[in-house]
């Protein structure tokens, strides 16, 4: 069966690897899985998911910031990772003074909450360029929100021992790494509290900032937005109307790139070798394809018979009403009483349709392709 379904998509022998590829994919829609995100009654619930990726991508890129090593900073091998929350706030002095302390150090790392309010990413590396300007090796750093929510961070500077997931040392008010390893080393464990001048945090809350975007989105506004774009820059393969009853026979003759199996091993084709999956086994369907922006051919289209009565019909227009384009898909299906598919280049070509209304459907070893020539007084465009 995917032999035979996998010649759909298939737009020429050298295209051979992707028909294999493609196969699967009709093969599921045949199967009766769900239809395209493009074909769901909701369209609007793929622009959300759109606008939330889209908000994780852009804190993702934040948090992922880094500089110097692409590793990560100790905390390997149940190690402890010293972590000294920073922001712009403790003044621009004190932070190189702080890089120039951690250079070089890969148990250290450095932690930002997000940008400044107001400031776009490049802003702010610009800012950290400039600040690490001849600090060789770069210390790690990062904006990482979630470690400040993890720890209750809410002023700087603030250091954290991390160790299996756990706080072994927390203190407020101090930036010193190498204080911070004299009480290591003297076995000081647990909260030791405040012990120095805190500021407030200058930046974001990245992830509050997230939470308040996707609460800000009219997603109403999105579903209607959604819909009208969709159908605005839909390109139709859209074909001419037939003028004359035609049946063209196609040749679905292919050489195989490579073995092809079935799931349960057993072998189909062997690479190279030339065959029709005709003489493999029946096509199955009956492919109806038509303008459905003309009423004449959905009508005539509807009401054309398949020779093999237990084929499974397939209807794939050429083109689609823009105005209304949900409603009116909704519409078509329910007159068709079946899903209805947009007409693909790789369809198009693989049965060298060249108008419509036409009609694919096995005979003998072939593929006949009926052309059939609409009224002409009812051919108008709605």
């Amino acid at each position: 069966m995917a032999c035979l379904v996998g010649t759909l998509f298939a737009s020429s022998v050298t295209a051979e690897e992707a028909w294999l590829t493609r196969s699967q994919q009709l093969l599921n829609t045949l199967q009766g899985q769900a239809k395209p995100a493009w074909l769901e009654n909701n369209p609007h619930q793929l622009e959300a998911r759109q606008q939330a990726l889209e908000v994780f991508n852009a804190s993702k890129s934040l948090t992922d910031l880094k500089f110097g090593t692409e590793q990560s900073p100790m905390g390997k091998n149940d190690q402890p990772l010293k972590v000294l929350f920073i922001s712009f706030s403790l003044g621009e002095s004190a932070l190189k003074v702080i890089f120039e302390e951690v250079s070089g150090r890969d148990d250290v790392l450095l932690v930002f909450r997000g940008p400044k309010p107001g400031q776009k990413l490049p802003a702010l590396m610009a800012d950290l360029k400039r600040l690490l300007k001849d600090i060789d090796p770069v210390p790690n750093i990062v904006i990482d929100p979630t470690r400040f929510q993890r720890w209750s961070v809410t002023s700087v500077p603030d250091m954290v021992v991390e160790q299996d997931g756990q706080s072994r040392l927390h203190v407020r008010g101090v930036s010193s790494l190498s204080w911070l390893d004299q009480q290591l080393k003297a076995g000081k464990q647990g909260d030791l509290g405040t012990l120095g001048d805190v500021s407030e945090i200058a930046e974001i809350d990245l992830l509050e900032e997230i939470k308040r975007r996707m609460a800000a989105i009219d997603w109403k506004q999105k579903q209607q937005q959604t819909i009208a774009r969709f159908w605005e820059r839909q390109k139709f393969e859209v074909l001419p109307a037939a003028h004359q009853d035609l049946d063209r026979p196609v040749d679905l003759t292919i050489t195989a790139p490579r073995d092809l199996a079935a799931p349960n091993g057993q072998l189909i084709i062997r690479a190279g070798q030339t065959v029709n999956p005709l003489e493999k086994m029946p096509f199955g369907l009956c492919l109806k394809v038509f303008d459905a922006t003309v009423p004449a051919q959905v009508e005539l289209i509807r009401h054309q018979s398949c020779q093999d009565k237990k084929a499974h019909v397939m209807y794939l227009a050429t083109s689609l009403p823009r105005q209304d384009g949900w409603e009116k898909l909704k519409h078509l299906e329910n007159t068709m009483q079946a899903p209805v598919y947009l007409l693909t280049p790789d369809v198009r070509s693989r049965f060298q349709l060249q108008h419509v209304p036409s009609f694919i459907e096995q005979s003998g070893n072939h593929l006949i392709v009926h052309e059939r020539k609409q009224p002409v007084s009812s051919g108008e465009r709605s």
